[in-house]
């Protein structure tokens, strides 16, 4: 509570700091009265918007509130990012107030507002496949080639009923042609029925050997408060039959054996994994059991996992999620840069250590911030090969 209360007031205060700066360097635009009132009517509602969002959001008690809680976050980014990026580029030029230095701070807002208005609208949907070829020596034959393709974080609740990008990308995974796809966590934001409007897409999803999934942080509705324990445990329990209606297996802390003509490899996965003193489900020892001398691939959502304790077992590969690249980036040329970098060991791409493999798919949805800016969905085709 003490934390949400600082979050609060720490956002209220940088957006009434904001305000105050860019009236005072655009005070010529509010002579009149009508104007300045305009402008701190405007003001008072994003604030008061950011407070309704910091104590109402652990109250949802259904999927549509994140849907329109997205909509407030894209309008408080379009609305403050420009000015921003505006009172920056004024203040590298210490202020002054020539009218070219004004030309290059509004140009430079605008292109904050453009940027922004692209990744709130297509670039929500503007996949990117991903090839990569990851070596697993001791790989038996007949698994030389394997196709696997890796979808996270769909966190379909903060989708509209119109949303198309989903039928997009069943058609884009579809096309690849995997032998397995996987979905590394974070199906939905807390509720088991934000699956549904969905269902019949996902269950176009076509893998010659089947479809797995495992659970993400928010999967288990731990983001809000339930009537009781019981109302939480039927959510779990309906996620599950959703996921299966829609053809995909829930591994539980378990492993289930990939067979072609006389080899066997193991898929695995863990329920979510949390490094304490976060609550966590996942139990690696339980899913790995059975499994000695075979080649293992994990689902574990959380890449931490790997780092923590994933790396000191017999795991050749690890597919993880859950950091999104923070949606939020760039890349120019080879170079890339994302936020997430400073929070997370690995954030996105392959990662290899002592002979363990791992790779972080940056996902395909959205939460809080309602798109990908420079920083586009990822469908993920991993070749395994000898």
């Amino acid at each position: 509570m003490k934390t949400t209360l600082l979050v609060l007031l720490a956002g209220m205060s940088f957006t009434l700091l904001v305000d105050l700066l860019f009236y005072r360097a655009t005070r010529p635009l509010f002579r009149s009265r009508r104007a300045r009132g305009i402008y701190w009517l405007v003001a008072i509602l994003f604030l008061s918007g950011i407070a309704c969002y910091h104590l109402s959001m652990p109250r949802l008690k259904g999927p549509g509130g994140y849907f329109w809680a997205g909509k407030g976050i894209m309008l408080l980014l379009l609305y403050y990012v420009p000015r921003v990026a505006y009172l920056v580029t004024r203040a590298l030029f210490l202020l002054k107030r020539r009218g070219w230095i004004e030309r290059v701070a509004a140009s430079v807002a605008l292109l904050s507002f453009l940027v922004i208005l692209d990744g709130v609208t297509l670039g929500r949907y503007r996949y990117e496949v991903t090839r990569v070829t990851v070596t697993i020596p001791g790989l038996p034959p007949a698994f030389d080639g394997l196709r696997v393709v890796q979808l996270s974080d769909l966190h379909l609740g903060s989708l509209g009923r119109g949303y198309p990008g989903i039928r997009r990308m069943v058609e884009e995974v579809n096309a690849l042609h995997p032998d397995v796809v996987v979905i590394t966590g974070d199906v939905v934001n807390n509720f088991a029925g934000e699956i549904l409007p969905w269902s019949d897409e996902l269950g176009r999803i076509s893998a010659t050997l089947g479809k797995f999934a495992v659970t993400g942080n928010h999967d288990h509705g731990d983001y809000t408060r339930w009537d009781s324990p019981t109302g939480k445990e039927n959510n779990t329990r309906e996620f599950y039959r959703n996921m299966e209606a829609c053809g995909f297996r829930v591994l539980e802390n378990e492993g289930v054996p990939l067979a072609l003509a006389n080899d066997t490899i193991f898929l695995c996965g863990v329920e979510n994994w949390r490094k304490p003193p976060r609550r966590s489900y996942g139990n690696l020892q339980q899913a790995l059991r059975g499994t000695d001398g075979r080649v293992v691939v994990l689902l574990s959502h959380d890449p931490v996992h790997w780092r923590e304790e994933v790396i000191h077992h017999p795991v050749a590969l690890t597919l993880s999620g859950h950091t999104h690249a923070m949606q939020v980036g760039f890349r120019v040329g080879k170079y890339s840069w994302t936020p997430a970098r400073y929070f997370f060991p690995e954030y996105n791409g392959l990662y290899e250590r002592d002979g363990k493999q791992l790779y972080v798919s940056r996902g395909v949805g959205y939460l809080g911030i309602p798109g990908r800016i420079g920083r586009g969905p990822e469908i993920t085709l991993l070749q395994l090969v000898n």
